[in-house]
């Protein structure tokens, strides 16, 4: 079975157990999601990690996240931090914006991998590599654009792991590459717009590895 249908449809067996539980005055499901919520990032951290362990940066990124709002939200922060915990996070996202790569900024990336991480604004990537291994992609409440039109795969492919939330990622290849996408969906989706019928069973392969939350992930062979 498809994991990305065994997992939404745990949530939506969880949600519905909740919800009856609330009826039936055992629990106050408001409550609970209101508290447990961040836990949303925890697991899709270690899920996108048992997926794809070769890379651990984004899963961790999503840990490290969901932890901090769930110490938060069950009031395990003391008192004292409670009042600077937001502007803290706000100070923290604008260091990164300032250090990082900047606010809608293109860079291009020389060696065989991608790697990118964005949180609050727009970043393009191109990449010209002619043994281009894959990536990973990180993007929360923000845009990513990887432009790889004047790049090739290693002859057994290039993979590339994906988490989009709340945000879109476009992803650019040439004509007669052959791409597989498979992944989770959680309110959110991807749309594979290449011309398959330009690709040859041997022609370079991009496979993608995707956790698409309230987002989408697009891939084409022009950019948007």
């Amino acid at each position: 079975m498809n994991r990305g249908r065994l997992l939404v449809g745990f949530v939506l067996i969880a949600l519905g157990l909740l919800f009856l539980l609330d009826q039936n005055d055992v629990l106050d499901s408001g409550d609970l999601i209101a508290d447990w919520w961040p836990a949303v990032f925890v697991v899709a951290g270690l899920l996108y990690l048992s997926f794809t362990p070769r890379h651990i940066t984004v899963p961790a990124v999503l840990i490290i996240i969901g932890l901090a709002l769930l110490a938060r939200s069950l009031d395990f922060v003391p008192d004292w931090l409670q009042t600077v915990f937001w502007p803290l996070v706000l100070v923290v996202i604008g260091l990164w914006v300032i250090l990082g790569s900047g606010l809608g900024s293109t860079t291009v990336q020389r060696g065989d991998r991608v790697n990118s991480l964005v949180a609050f604004f727009g970043r393009e990537v191109v990449n010209e590599s002619q043994q281009f291994g894959g990536g990973s992609i990180f993007t929360m409440f923000g845009g990513t654009e990887i432009d790889l039109r004047r790049a090739r795969p290693v002859p057994e492919g290039a993979a590339m792991d994906v988490v989009v939330a709340f945000g879109g990622v476009e992803i650019v290849v040439p004509e007669g590459w052959r791409v597989e996408v498979k992944g989770i969906p959680l309110f959110g989706g991807w749309s594979n717009k290449t011309r398959r019928d330009l690709a040859l069973a041997d022609a370079p392969l991009l496979s993608v590895e995707a956790l698409v939350a309230f987002g989408g992930l697009d891939i084409g062979h022009k950019p948007d």
